[in-house]
């Protein structure tokens, strides 16, 4: 690509973050899958008439929102990679990335091509190995540039990092925010594997091995270290083994906006037991510790630590390797022999003859609870300015049904407020499986909601206050997860909006909570209240939702039911998460906090 020329700027570039190659898996199965020609046919023609057939269904959690979104428009930030210290090429990182792309898209195709095919085993050159690596690191590094703190100096989190950051910006000039960030993608993407462990691995000796690096990484990281981003890669490198998990069958996996590098599980409080890349609807590639790499292992931890992982029971075996021309140094019984033995290999690693290494997976082909409990990791962790995308509505409703019946996660229950509207849009647009479906009983749950809510509206069933009224109705539009429906989701959107917009003016819980949750905070309500008491409640709370602007009241009896539902949803969301708000809130007026 030319350089721009001096008086011209480059034109803004919108530059993903979530590879268009990974979201293509995820269009619609109705969708006919396209080739690169008729591809580039839909490009031209977009960019003629301004519509986009190149589509992914994408849900919005700010908007609450579900619709169809151009693939080049989504899962991505204007100029995010453009370098502007660079001024011959400003975009160099971000054709940097589009190769390593082409490499891990054609390695990823080989994976599904074979698991399609139903083979037991799939090999990997080690080159294609290392590509697989340097992409799942980047995949969960690109994420780190959503986070706005992880760069933060004033940041409490990088109180250890603080001096390190500072020296790094006066070395080298790194003056504007994402600097920091682009230094480093410029450092993986020039920098072989093999290179940046070596380098990894050096560093950490010069500290005094892997434990001597973790404790100098907790109180003060040296400030003159080069290369940060070597040991980062080296930890997640040597630390981890990959895996290759497959969704059920007729089970799909989604992925979400913050989703890529999620860690899972701890072992006595120590965590990163897994870390999660969705590549397809159908593929993970999966990090799980070394640690329990061994089954036997595995069994000895769990008996003896304190785990705490949802995905531990999931078998998952590491690969075998075949060196192509490889001869470890003759054995001998002496202490120094396995530093030897490692010396060489690390030496062999370095030549060209082992990028012909062989390394063979055993897949893991997941049940469908297992399949859920991927999605509910990428479910909780969404953001509340994310989005998340699946291909398959049916697949997806059966996820968010799973994920909002489970208590396996205690923390998982903020972001269940987050998607219970998705799965009312959903359960309107799902088609059941049946002879007739127009006929089909599979379609009369769904609008058992509607004929209590008429019921409510029409005085039929009576209650002794609004409150009451609302309360009902919020938990008949909520607690049956098989009965979810367009009214359904009404309530749950303007819950959701009620939620996200307060958190914005609520000062921030204290540092503790961030990484801590204390199931002990949460709190109910009262299913019941007085009429006086009610009216008390929804001149309070009632008006609080009204200055959000979640929704209009409506003027008839059954929009103004939804939005007093809704208001009791954002109640209970104040109690289990900002208990003393609402104490507050209400004062001595209205005791409804159990």
């Amino acid at each position: 690509m030319p350089a721009p020329s001096d008086n011209v700027l480059p034109k803004d570039q919108y530059q993903h973050y979530i590879p268009r190659f990974i979201l293509r898996y995820f269009q619609d199965a109705q969708i006919r899958p396209r080739n690169k020609k008729e591809r580039q046919k839909n490009f031209h023609k977009a960019r003629k008439t301004g519509v986009d057939t190149d589509t992914i269904m994408m849900y919005d959690v700010t908007t609450q929102t579900l619709e169809p979104r151009p693939i080049g428009k989504v899962y991505g930030i204007v100029n995010m990679y453009r370098d502007g210290r660079n001024a011959d090429n400003v975009d160099h990182l971000e054709q940097g990335l589009a190769r390593l792309e082409n490499d891990a898209a054609r390695t990823i195709r080989n994976i599904h091509s074979a698991i399609e095919a139903r083979q037991q085993e799939i090999r990997m050159k080690r080159k294609e190995l290392e590509t697989i690596r340097k992409f799942t690191y980047l995949m969960h590094y690109r994420r780190t540039s959503l986070v706005s703190s992880y760069f933060d100096e004033n940041d409490p989190d990088n109180k250890p990092i603080r001096e390190y950051l500072k020296n790094l910006r006066q070395k080298h000039n790194l003056q504007k925010k994402d600097d920091v960030w682009l230094f480093g993608l410029k450092y993986v993407l020039d920098t072989p594997h093999h290179k940046i462990v070596g380098t990894g691995e050096a560093i950490q000796e010069r500290y005094g091995g892997p434990k001597g690096m973790a404790a100098m990484l907790a109180t003060r990281v040296d400030p003159d270290i080069e290369n940060f981003q070597a040991v980062d890669y080296t930890a997640m490198a040597d630390a981890n083994f990959l895996g290759i998990w497959e969704a059920a069958e007729d089970e799909e996996f989604v992925v979400g906006s913050n989703s890529f590098g999620l860690w899972e599980g701890a072992i006595d409080a120590i965590p990163g037991l897994h870390r999660l890349f969705i590549v397809s609807p159908k593929i993970a590639l999966v990090l799980r510790q070394n640690l329990v790499r061994d089954p036997e292992m595995l069994n000895r931890i769990k008996a003896q630590a304190h785990t705490s992982s949802i995905l531990i029971d999931i078998p998952m075996s590491g690969a075998t390797s075949t060196y192509a021309n490889y001869q470890p140094p003759p054995w001998r019984d002496s202490p120094g022999y396995l530093e030897e033995a490692g010396r060489a290999l690390w030496k062999y690693r370095q030549t060209p003859e082992a990028q012909e290494d062989i390394f063979t997976f055993i897949p893991t082909r997941l049940t469908r609870e297992q399949t859920y409990a991927v999605n509910q990791i990428i479910l909780i962790h969404l953001s509340h300015d994310g989005n998340v995308t699946f291909a398959s509505p049916n697949a997806m409703r059966k996820t968010l049904e799973h994920h909002l019946r489970s208590n396996r996660l205690p923390y998982a229950g903020e972001s269940k407020y987050l998607v219970r509207s998705l799965l009312g849009l959903l359960s309107e647009s799902v088609v059941p499986k049946g002879p007739n479906p127009l006929t089909s009983s599979a379609l009369l749950p769904r609008s058992d909601v509607d004929i209590v809510l008429h019921s409510i509206a029409n005085g039929t069933i009576e209650f002794h206050s609004d409150y009451d009224r609302a309360y009902r109705a919020y938990h008949l539009a909520t607690d049956d997860v098989t009965k979810y429906n367009q009214s359904s989701s009404e309530i749950h959107q303007m819950t959701a909006r009620a939620i996200l917009r307060m958190k914005e003016i609520l000062p921030p819980l204290p540092y503790a909570h961030r990484h801590m949750y204390f199931p002990f905070l949460s709190r109910n309500i009262v299913k019941e209240l007085p009429k006086e008491e009610s009216e008390l409640f929804f001149a309070l709370v009632g008006h609080q939702v009204d200055v959000l602007k979640v929704g209009p009241p409506g003027e008839d009896t059954l929009s103004r039911i939804k939005y007093g539902a809704a208001i009791i949803g954002f109640t209970h969301w104040l109690a289990e998460n900002r208990p003393k708000v609402l104490i507050d809130l209400l004062s001595f007026w209205v005791k409804i906090v159990l």
